[in-house]
């Protein structure tokens, strides 16, 4: 076959020429003329590519390059062109390559009919048992094809040094010739952040921030959000199946208001209704969509692959609620599309899990009295009372707690007293049923406060306290003191001064009327 050479202007890029069909010539029994060199960049260790040469380059001259199909891969090429009669030229194969962006508004190498024409290509090599020409495996952020025959290329990666992060690369095709050529691979990373809000910036973060833990009074209404992106490569899916995977502790339940958004530069719309939530087992349940991208309409365009996509709702912090370090946690991932070489649905794969954790509280009291102990059927009472947001004390209560008042129990010798999953914040203990023999007990003002975590992968409650007479145990969650009743020989509204003056009156009276008695008897004497 004679050879037909066509000029390209120099400054059109090797990616830029194979996508359009190599602007070249085509000739036949001629062997591939030279090496050179194809570095996929943007890889991660671990990831394993095998290219095929669909076309050898058999002349180079300036600026004109000439091709000819690879023997090899004849068959597949006339297949996945849809050449079917019998005398197929060289030059018809590479026209028809060519032609594949004609007309087509997007950057050559992402042709949707460049990317379909690849799959079909890589789909016949599979079926026929077409072994590849190279093989490479990356061990850091690009991958070198170094010293290859000249030749029209198509890389397909075989396995995903990642893929709990990335998505794997669509097909890819390239021209090596003397000079590099570097191809950013056409994968994405996808990801998935859980979070939480805290009723409180007690821990140095700002009012509504979605941070990593919290702590919640029981009975409280939690505020959860996951925030899932979407691959740079997403428009080389055909479908995207996206659903967010979440699981609840036990001691949180989730309450009937989820809603799902996808936010595009701040602005947010609202899309709860193409989403299904599906309640599994142990707190888990899912939220998601089979192809995201159905959300794209003619209309208007929702997800691209500069989206995000938030869930949110609240959970209650219910009565079984873990009290102390280990809290209450809630973890999640999401499921995603990873594959974009598919027709359909394809493979799926998972992000790595987040974790964020609520925590709650309980306040313990001794009670001790300084002379004996009262009756069993007259134990003290007490009131707890928590300052809400005008700085008003009200009796408190919770789920758990159905009321500020609580009386005094015996339990192996000691008079104690609790009240559990409160959470940090200003409270106030009052005794307000005194054991008969016994003065009551002064109000005790406390403030409960904690550090937890806020930004980790795995929250932890680093301290607890309640103030200079209370001592806090972070692995029970407990702030514990001890409170005393005095018998009724103290007159508290003296502070004790009045006994003391009392007895110092009647040790001046027995004085004055010894000294009486002495004068008495010495004048009687006389």
């Amino acid at each position: 076959m004679k050879k037909v050479w066509k000029g390209f202007a120099a400054a059109v890029s090797a990616a830029a020429i194979a996508a359009t069909g190599f602007i070249g010539a085509t000739s036949a029994s001629a062997a591939p003329v030279g090496t050179g060199n194809i570095t996929l960049t943007g890889t991660v260790s671990g990831d394993q590519y095998k290219a095929y040469r669909l076309l050898n380059v058999t002349g180079v001259n300036g600026t004109s390059v000439a091709y000819e199909v690879n023997t090899k891969y004849a068959a597949v090429l006339k297949t996945a062109l849809g050449l079917t009669s019998g005398n197929v030229t060289d030059k018809q194969i590479v026209d028809g390559i060519k032609n594949l962006s004609t007309g087509d508004t997007t950057t050559n190498t992402d042709s949707k009919n460049v990317r379909a024409f690849a799959k079909r290509v890589m789909d016949a090599i599979t079926t026929d048992g077409i072994e590849a020409d190279l093989a490479e495996t990356a061990t850091d952020n690009s991958l070198a094809f170094t010293g290859i025959p000249r030749g029209y290329y198509l890389f397909n990666q075989t396995v995903n040094g990642d893929p709990d992060a990335n998505t794997d690369s669509s097909f890819i095709v390239d021209t090596a010739l003397d000079t590099d050529t570097n191809i950013a691979v056409k994968n994405g990373t996808v990801t998935l952040v859980k979070k939480v809000q805290d009723n409180d910036t007690s821990n140095g973060q700002s009012a509504n921030q979605w941070i990593d833990s919290a702590d919640y009074n029981i009975g409280d209404d939690v505020p959860f959000q996951l925030a899932g992106t979407l691959p740079a490569n997403l428009t080389s899916f055909k479908t995207f199946n996206y659903v967010f995977h979440d699981t609840l502790s036990t001691g949180l339940t989730r309450n009937n208001d989820l809603k799902v958004v996808v936010a595009n530069g701040g602005v947010e719309t609202d899309v709860t209704s193409s989403f299904t939530p599906t309640p599994g087992e142990n707190g888990a349940f899912t939220v998601g969509i089979a192809d995201i991208l159905s959300l794209n309409t003619e209309a208007q365009t929702l997800v691209t692959k500069d989206t995000t996509v938030y869930v949110r709702y609240t959970a209650k912090l219910n009565t079984g609620a873990v009290i102390g370090s280990n809290g209450n946690p809630n973890e999640a991932y999401l499921e995603f599309s990873n594959n974009s070489n598919h027709d359909g649905t394809g493979t799926t794969e998972n992000t790595p899990t987040d974790k964020v954790t609520v925590f709650t509280y309980r306040l313990d009291v001794e009670k001790t009295f300084d002379v004996g102990a009262p009756a069993e059927s007259d134990l003290p009472k007490f009131t707890l009372y928590k300052k809400n947001a005008d700085g008003t004390y009200v009796p408190y209560t919770n789920d758990k707690e159905t009321s500020a008042e609580k009386s005094v129990v015996k339990v192996d010798g000691k008079y104690t007293i609790a009240w559990e999953g409160i959470d940090a914040g200003d409270y106030k203990l009052a005794e307000t049923h005194t054991p008969a023999g016994y003065n009551t007990a002064a109000d005790v003002e406390f403030t409960v406060t904690a550090d937890h975590q806020i930004s980790s992968d795995d929250p932890k409650l680093n301290s607890l306290a309640g103030g200079d007479t209370f001592t806090g145990t972070v692995d029970t969650g407990s702030i514990s003191t001890t409170i005393e009743n005095k018998s009724g020989n103290e007159l508290p509204s003296t502070g004790g001064m009045g006994t003391t003056v009392l007895y110092v009156a009647g040790a001046a009276i027995v004085l004055i009327a010894g000294i009486g008695l002495a004068v008495a008897l010495r004048r009687r004497q006389a």
